[in-house]
């Protein structure tokens, strides 16, 4: 498992940050129905979280009860310099044709956008919504590797690389 995390976790690094737009996904999107991880970044810092209005729509992350809960622990990610990105959240996607709300496409638009459905950091309806200072970057895994494994990756990568901030369990 430790050698399948590294090559999660050397792929993350190879992929460049993307940029979420009011548009929508333009470019660098992962394809329908794939599965995989993801993680969220932004370049806010942890006193502009832990001051933060979260959205009021129904499974909202507060961003500022989190933040200001964890801004002290040890192996929660933090920030190496101002203004610069780094990782807050990050989560799993996945689902075939019959669940696609759920695939990994889906799970970002749903970290991003202000709607009722599942819990997620709703970016947009919150008071850190400056799209210049979120970005966000996926891994695409094989589908049955994806199935076996996904609760494990998602928390040992978090085990060996730090817990980010906004991440709940």
């Amino acid at each position: 498992m430790f050698e399948r995390i590294v090559e999660i976790e050397n792929a993350r690094k190879a992929n460049k940050l993307i940029k979420y737009s009011r548009e929508g996904l333009k470019k660098g999107f992962p394809q329908k129905n794939s599965c995989g991880l993801y993680w969220i970044y932004t370049s806010y810092s942890i006193a502009e979280l832990c001051n933060a209005q979260s959205s009021s729509k129904k499974g909202a992350v507060n961003i500022a009860e989190l933040s200001e809960s964890r801004k002290k622990l040890k192996h929660i990610i933090k920030p190496e310099t101002d203004n610069k990105f780094w990782i807050v959240y990050n989560g799993i996607g996945g689902g075939g044709k019959e669940d696609s709300n759920y695939d990994l496409g889906a799970r970002i638009i749903q970290e991003f956008s202000n709607h009722e459905g599942t819990g997620s950091l709703k970016i947009l309806g919150s008071s850190l919504n400056d799209l210049e200072k979120w970005r966000y970057s996926y891994v695409v895994l094989d589908k049955d590797d994806y199935d076996t494994n996904k609760i494990n990756y998602e928390t040992n990568w978090r085990l060996e690389y730090g817990w980010p901030i906004l991440s709940r369990r």
